[in-house]
């Protein structure tokens, strides 16, 4: 029974600045990250006995990467002569003049495996019994980038289409960044869809491993909106079959958010217990708890956290969902400032009329009911 297994990526979006990365060091480690993931995908590729890699779009940031960014990719696809890959460009790297596959120092230095397809049209691949019908992007946005797949000929073999755009979930209305139908297999009679363009792998190849239409997600994550990024796709295509799909993870970095609900020390022993299972010099993790913990208890977890800032590669804290709780002078941290502050503030909740400290400045607005109120009302919601 003819059969055809190849591994699909996309969206490598190397040269990404990670301006969303307070740290320079870690910022140039993540975009180095991305270039070796170049790397990964390919010994990957290997190690499953693929025919060939597909890769949808978005090898770059943009159209301006610097020059050892691009011989970096073009050196690590050329380490494994024997794996041929199949590259269109993305939304975020267009082909067309001024487009980084023009410049020399790609067009000169491709190795002989890597193929880019800068124009639509059907390349056989008969050694493989399959045409592949690449669908590049020439603009950053643009309309259905398979409407020109002509009707299946006997001689097709496998009918794999390999694009960049937006399913219709994932579009904004009126948006034209090369939707591309939900029906697309059926309607153009592919066996399968190799999508670019979204960073996480979708649908879920664990839960819907037999679709014939998936993005691979990119290799690397990008930000805190896509901590499940990290994968390449093995694609395995059986005559009279469904295809078969599996994820494999290839990131370097973990990116997770941990925002347990809070109320008594068990539960922050649990939080705490969480977090450091997640430990590690390559992961990146933002604390965001929910909750009320008691002044006291909340100051402290604080300190665990900053104790464990040098166990991640970021650990950043954000406690604006979780309040703190103060009943009595016994909540009140040992800090004379704090106390004294609060203690004022609980004076002036009883007698408005007190008199302010002296120095108060102009701007400060009257300390009317109202004001005292929301000034308790904050201290007790947002000390840190």
């Amino acid at each position: 029974m003819p059969m055809l297994r190849f591994v699909q990526t996309s969206d490598w979006h190397l040269g990404q600045a990670y301006g969303n990365v307070a740290d320079a060091g870690l910022s140039a480690s993540l975009r180095q990250a991305r270039l070796e993931a170049v790397t990964r995908v390919l010994l990957q590729s290997v190690q499953l006995g693929a025919a060939f890699v597909l890769v949808a779009g978005d090898q770059f940031e943009g159209n301006l990467p610097d020059r050892e960014t691009v011989t970096g990719m073009l050196d690590r696809v050329g380490a494994h002569p024997r794996m041929p890959v199949h590259m269109i460009p993305g939304n975020h790297d267009p082909a067309g003049a001024g487009s980084v596959y023009e410049r020399a120092d790609f067009a000169k230095g491709a190795p002989p495996n890597l193929h880019f397809h800068g124009r639509a049209g059907a390349v056989p691949l008969p050694e493989h019994g399959a045409t592949l019908y690449p669908c590049p992007c020439l603009a950053q946005v643009g309309d259905d980038p398979l409407a020109w797949i002509p009707p299946r000929s006997e001689a097709d073999g496998f009918r794999v289409a390999l694009a960049h755009g937006s399913l219709p979930r994932f579009a904004n209305s009126g948006d034209r960044n090369y939707p591309i139908r939900d029906d697309a297999p059926a309607f153009h009679d592919l066996d399968y869809v190799a999508l670019g363009d979204w960073h996480t792998a979708n649908p879920d190849p664990e839960a819907l491993p037999r679709e014939r239409m998936y993005y691979a997600g990119a290799p690397e994550v990008g930000g805190w909106d896509e901590t499940h990024a990290g994968t390449l796709l093995e694609v395995t295509l059986s005559t009279g079959k469904a295809p078969e799909v599996r994820a494999h993870h290839v990131r370097q970095f973990d990116w997770f958010h941990l925002d347990d609900e809070l109320h008594d020390a068990e539960d922050v022993r649990r939080f705490l217990e969480g977090l450091d299972r997640k430990a590690s010099a390559t992961t990146l993790a933002r604390v965001r708890p929910r909750g009320a913990l008691p002044i006291a208890e909340r100051i402290a977890l604080e300190a665990e956290i900053a104790a464990r800032t040098a166990a991640f590669a970021c650990l950043s804290w954000d406690g604006r969902d979780l309040r703190a709780t103060i009943e009595s002078d016994a909540d009140l941290p040992s800090d004379r400032l704090i106390r004294e502050v609060y203690r004022r503030l609980l004076r002036l909740d009883a007698n408005p009329a007190d008199e302010p400290p002296a120095g108060l400045p102009k701007s400060v607005p009257g300390l009317d009911a109202e004001v005292v109120t929301r000034a308790l009302s904050y201290f007790r919601g947002h000390l840190s």
